[in-house]
Protein backbone atom coordinates (compact mmCIF):
# COMPACT_ATOMS: atom_id res chain seq x y z
CA UNK A 1 0.00 0.00 0.00
CA UNK A 2 1.25 3.48 -0.81
CA UNK A 3 0.12 6.57 1.10
CA UNK A 4 0.88 10.22 0.39
CA UNK A 5 1.48 12.96 2.96
CA UNK A 6 -0.56 16.16 2.69
CA UNK A 7 0.81 19.71 2.92
CA UNK A 8 0.73 19.49 6.76
CA UNK A 9 2.95 16.36 6.77
CA UNK A 10 0.04 14.07 7.72
CA UNK A 11 -0.54 10.58 6.37
CA UNK A 12 -3.99 9.01 6.39
CA UNK A 13 -4.26 5.25 6.94
CA UNK A 14 -7.38 3.12 6.50
CA UNK A 15 -8.20 2.61 10.19
CA UNK A 16 -11.12 2.90 12.58
CA UNK A 17 -11.40 5.77 15.08
CA UNK A 18 -9.60 5.07 18.35
CA UNK A 19 -7.25 2.38 17.02
CA UNK A 20 -3.80 2.46 18.65
CA UNK A 21 -0.45 1.95 16.94
CA UNK A 22 3.17 1.55 18.00
CA UNK A 23 5.59 3.60 15.89
CA UNK A 24 9.25 2.61 15.78
CA UNK A 25 11.91 4.56 13.94
CA UNK A 26 14.57 2.42 12.30
CA UNK A 27 16.85 5.36 11.59
CA UNK A 28 16.86 7.49 8.51
CA UNK A 29 13.60 7.24 6.59
CA UNK A 30 12.34 3.84 7.81
CA UNK A 31 9.42 3.44 10.22
CA UNK A 32 7.56 0.39 11.49
CA UNK A 33 3.90 0.89 12.40
CA UNK A 34 2.30 -1.93 14.39
CA UNK A 35 -1.39 -2.08 15.33
CA UNK A 36 -1.88 -2.65 19.07
CA UNK A 37 -4.65 -4.61 20.74
CA UNK A 38 -7.51 -2.45 22.02
CA UNK A 39 -7.50 -1.53 25.70
CA UNK A 40 -10.65 -2.26 27.67
CA UNK A 41 -11.27 0.70 29.97
CA UNK A 42 -12.01 -0.21 33.58
CA UNK A 43 -15.06 1.55 34.95
CA UNK A 44 -14.57 3.18 38.32
CA UNK A 45 -17.06 2.32 41.03
CA UNK A 46 -17.63 5.51 42.99
CA UNK A 47 -19.95 6.01 45.92
CA UNK A 48 -21.01 9.54 46.87
CA UNK A 49 -21.31 10.37 50.58
CA UNK A 50 -21.66 13.45 52.77
CA UNK A 51 -18.68 13.83 55.13
CA UNK A 52 -18.48 16.84 57.44
CA UNK A 53 -20.79 18.92 55.25
CA UNK A 54 -18.86 18.09 52.05
CA UNK A 55 -19.86 15.77 49.24
CA UNK A 56 -17.10 13.17 48.82
CA UNK A 57 -16.62 10.47 46.19
CA UNK A 58 -15.04 7.18 47.29
CA UNK A 59 -13.49 4.75 44.82
CA UNK A 60 -14.19 1.03 44.96
CA UNK A 61 -10.44 0.27 44.74
CA UNK A 62 -7.30 1.75 46.32
CA UNK A 63 -5.41 4.55 44.58
CA UNK A 64 -1.87 3.72 43.44
CA UNK A 65 0.34 6.33 45.17
CA UNK A 66 3.15 6.05 42.56
CA UNK A 67 0.73 6.58 39.68
CA UNK A 68 -0.76 9.58 41.47
CA UNK A 69 2.69 11.17 42.00
CA UNK A 70 3.58 10.62 38.34
CA UNK A 71 0.30 12.17 37.17
CA UNK A 72 0.75 15.20 39.42
CA UNK A 73 4.31 15.77 38.14
CA UNK A 74 2.90 16.24 34.62
CA UNK A 75 0.19 18.61 35.89
CA UNK A 76 1.03 22.28 35.25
Amino acid sequence: MTVIADNKKRVTLPTKPGERFDLQSQGGDRFILTRLAPVEPRKAKVSIKKVGGYTVGRLGHPVNADALKKALEEFP
